[in-house]
């Protein structure tokens, strides 16, 4: 934990030091007229109403007054400056946090839910930054404002202070009861918060099954179990926040009953001014205020510490950088020596060993016998268990991940798009590519003729996955985004697999055209869509050959089988 302190202050909080300083001091400042008010209301009963000192009544109205206004300025600043501090330090972790998961490997982060991951970036950050903006100044300007109080009270009656101060040690108890019960409910709390943004997210994006499969009750029965879950986790909290604040308010109230029982009796007695007492009141107010102010704070630290390790844990995952070579590319010829591979404890390939030339491979096989898995390692989205994969005679783990994905375009079954423009969906392949270069790939790929069709043509809005357009055009603006950029490795994982015949065939014209420039790795079930004298490669269950495979397609054209 103390690491994570640590790097936490190094990065975020020290290059706002100064500012926080400034803040510290602007609620001393704040701290010392509010001690000063009560000495003026000494000074009014004791000299101006009892020993009828009427002019000292102007100085301590213009005190008073003087008081007030530079403490209420004092605040505004502190305010506006500690508003501003908390975004701009929300901003930069929460910036480092998105970078972090973007980073990190696949395997660290494909079994967190995207709700999950979403609390984490924005709900958890900001509870995470209030112990750095928060807690630490105000628990230093307490101890101050504790201290102060203590001083003066001393100076003014050391029988009558130790008397109110010593039932102060009974904060201790309130503090350590509820400050662990405080943090164990707050952890229960956020994690079913995470539960919730991820059903909800998961459930707006299957919202045209559900209406499908008329589900909506199935679906709001199980965001009534989601939201039980977090509502009793969340009552738990604030009853024991409540207890907290409730046995704090009893603890304030001792010293007050005290204060009356034996300074009332020394007024009674005349060892003890009125004004004296009355400034007592107020003292009291001041040291205990900030005494009770400690106890919250401790309870708040507490409940920031859940969230303060989930952002901690994201920060602390490593990059997926990869080695350190560059990739020197000749042929584009990638080759796979005795590669293993297990996902989440199921093995996915038993020892394959493949070469994929320059030209057109098919890869093609069962359901669940390691195809796209194939893709996924070639462009090092995922390790391997053992084995070696090779391009053009380099071990591409050796080689650096920007490096090797730069000469590598990759076309999922399911074209992924962004909400925004076609244009900026095919832009992202290459982000220093001119217009002309952009509408250039997408009349390469056939996409032109409908996108300038379109309403709003390259600028029209694709929404949510592009869910405006059909899976066709979907699947060209992804092709045109590959051929952008033009990478000298071209992985197609089933891209023709939901489309209708004519964009089928439109796509595999141009993918073919491709095939004397790039290596091309194609994942297809559609035997007729493999052209002749291509290198086939045949997964079955556990990389087997099957024999109903030799029956389709002759033993000739495998160049290429698994051991």
């Amino acid at each position: 934990m103390k690491d994570k302190y640590r790097y936490f202050i190094t990065r975020f909080v020290r290059p706002y030091a100064p500012t926080m300083i400034f803040l510290i001091i602007l609620s001393f400042m704040g701290t010392i007229f509010s001690f000063i008010t009560p000495l003026l209301a000494k000074s009014l009963v004791d000299d101006v109403f009892i020993d009828r000192r009427t002019e000292m009544f102007g100085y301590i109205l213009l005190g008073t007054t003087g008081t007030y206004i530079i403490s209420s300025i004092s605040a505004y600043i502190s305010g506006y400056k500690k508003g501003t501090l908390d975004l701009v330090i929300f901003n930069d972790v929460a910036k480092e946090v998105f970078s972090a998961i973007q980073l990190a490997p696949i395997e660290k982060i494909q079994d967190m839910k995207v709700g999950d991951l979403l609390s984490r970036i924005v709900v958890n950050t900001r509870s995470a930054i209030n112990m750095f903006t928060y807690i630490i100044p105000e628990f230093s300007i307490s101890v101050i404002r504790i201290i102060a109080p203590i001083t003066i009270m001393l100076f003014l009656n050391v029988q009558l202070t130790l008397i109110v101060v010593l039932p102060a040690m009974l904060f201790i108890l309130p503090i350590s009861f509820f400050g662990r019960r405080l943090e164990n409910t707050q952890r229960i709390s956020l994690i079913k918060t995470a539960s919730i943004y991820s059903f909800i997210k998961e459930n707006l994006s299957m919202i045209l099954l559900i209406k499908a499969f008329s589900l909506e009750k199935w679906s709001r029965d199980k965001f009534d179990k989601e939201m039980k879950g977090y509502f009793e986790a969340s009552i738990d909290y604030t009853k024991n926040s409540s207890m907290n604040s409730s046995v704090s308010s009893l603890m304030n109230g001792i010293p007050m009953i005290l204060l009356i029982l034996f300074g009332g009796n020394m007024v009674i007695q005349g060892s003890l001014t009125i004004g004296t007492f009355t400034a007592f009141i107020s003292y009291v107010g001041l040291f205990f205020g900030p005494l009770s102010q400690l106890a919250f704070l401790w309870s708040f630290y507490k409940s920031s510490l859940p969230a303060f390790d989930r952002i901690s844990n994201i920060l602390s995952l490593e990059n997926d950088e990869g080695g350190k070579e560059e990739l020197e590319l000749k042929d584009g010829t990638v080759e796979f020596n005795d590669v293993w591979f297990s996902y989440d404890n199921r093995r996915i390939l038993c020892g394959l060993s493949a070469t994929f030339e320059k030209g057109l491979n098919y890869i093609v096989g069962d359901n669940g016998s390691g195809k796209s898995t194939i893709l996924k390692l070639i462009s090092s989205i995922y390790s391997l268990d053992k084995g070696q994969i090779k391009i053009d005679g380099q071990d591409i783990s050796k080689i650096r991940k920007d490096s090797l994905r730069k000469n590598i375009s990759i076309i999922f079954s399911n074209p992924y798009l962004f909400d925004g423009s076609i244009y900026e969906n095919i832009h992202i392949g290459n982000l220093t590519a001119s217009e002309e270069n952009i509408i250039h790939a997408a009349k390469k790929v056939g996409a032109h003729e409908f996108i300038i069709n379109l309403p709003n043509g390259y600028q029209t809005q694709v929404g949510e996955s592009g869910l405006k357009l059909s899976t066709g055009e979907k699947q060209k603006i992804a092709l045109a985004r590959a051929i952008l950029k033009n990478a000298p490795i071209l992985l197609l994982d089933e891209v023709t697999r939901s489309i209708d015949i004519d964009s089928r065939r439109s796509i595999n014209k141009i993918i073919k055209g491709f095939k004397s420039e790039k290596t091309i790795i194609i994942i297809t079930h559609n035997a007729n869509e493999i052209e002749p004298d291509s290198n086939i490669i045949f997964l079955g269950q556990g990389n087997t050959l099957d024999d109903d495979f030799y029956i389709s397609f002759d033993k000739e054209m495998l160049k290429a089988v698994p051991s």
